[in-house]
């Protein structure tokens, strides 16, 4: 002070604090830096959990969807009195048409755990939760209120079926007797029973699971890019070997062109207008082998071929309500 440098010293205090503070700051930044590092590596960790589930219930239903498309055949022989006496006689399997049931009975424990243990969110991992929430939310919900709706109405005709004197014969001796074909012929009871069969289990059980697997796949694809894994073939297929779905159908009494073509590693349907100008609708195309796919609409397909083993066009089928035949023209 008695030099004069008063001014000096309080500069050099301001500074040193203006060092301190900024030091702190710069410490709790980079501390932050670290928690959310941390909070996004463990969130990275659940979702690799969640990705796995996702792979499981997809394979759930698959089973589903291949266990109604062997239904979808005998419901729609049955229902337009196409099995005969004999047929009755020489295969049990078109008296199964309401024996046995199947539930998809799909996971959602480690999507629950990811939910109640999430912390700070990137963008990416935002958009993926926003998916995620409507898949086991919504589509979820609708599997399971038909899981439990069908094994429901199973037990109901179970309890039913064992008052009628054939049951015994039928279950425990193996034989289908004359008095149980006509029954299966003609009892009106129980071709209503086939056609609400139709209606609930392949309209509403197998169509819910349709929806549900087909996000499920777009979002496990999505999953799989984001968390850099490894894709499940059997559920990301590689188109090269669906390539012979590829081409343009029609089908009589339409004007429209059903067109199957390849973009980037996908299969997309679009339905255009005659002059294949406008597009009418599209979505992704999921084949299930090298024969056999679902979608286009919640109905099961098949291809068709010739005797060169050339594709040659398709056929879509839902019990009754649905049976077109496409044909391909390139």
């Amino acid at each position: 002070m008695e030099q004069n440098k008063t001014g000096k010293y309080f500069k050099y205090a301001i500074g040193e604090i203006i060092l301190v503070v900024v030091g702190i700051l710069i410490a709790l930044q980079i501390n932050n830096w670290n928690e959310e590092r941390k909070a996004s590596d463990y969130n990275r960790v659940l979702l690799k959990q969640v990705h796995k589930e996702l792979a499981f219930n997809i394979k759930k239903a698959n089973e589903l969807i291949e266990f109604y498309r062997n239904k979808d055949t005998l419901i729609y022989k049955v229902l337009t009195k196409k099995v005969t006496y004999n047929d009755y006689k020489s295969s049990r399997i078109y008296g199964t048409v309401l024996f046995g049931s199947k539930e998809v009975n799909l996971a959602n424990d480690d999507y629950s755990n990811f939910m109640d243990n999430q912390n700070h969110l990137n963008f990416g991992q935002e958009t993926i939760i926003s998916k995620l929430k409507k898949l086991y939310r919504t589509d979820k919900n609708e599997v399971d209120n038909f899981d439990d709706i069908t094994l429901k109405k199973l037990i109901e005709f179970a309890e039913r079926r064992k008052l009628n004197p054939w049951y015994y014969n039928y279950a425990i001796l193996e034989e289908t007797t004359d008095e149980m074909i006509e029954y299966l012929l003609n009892d009106n009871y129980y071709l209503n029973e086939v056609v609400l069969y139709q209606t609930r289990n392949l309209g509403d059980h197998f169509s819910y699971t349709l929806i549900f697997r087909n996000k499920a796949i777009e979002l496990y694809d999505e999953l799989s890019d984001y968390l850099a894994i490894e894709k499940d073939t059997s559920i990301i297929k590689n188109i090269e070997d669906y390539a012979h779905y590829i081409g343009t159908y029609i089908r009589e009494g339409t004007e429209n062109k059903f067109k199957i073509e390849k973009e980037g590693n996908h299969l997309i349907w679009r339905t255009t207008d005659k002059t294949e100008t406008t597009v009418l609708f599209e979505n992704f195309f999921y084949p299930d082998s090298k024969t056999y796919f679902t979608g286009l609409g919640n109905v099961f397909g098949e291809l068709l071929y010739n005797d060169s083993n050339e594709v040659i066009g398709f056929i879509r089928t839902l019990g009754t309500k649905t049976r077109y035949e496409y044909k391909k023209i390139n």
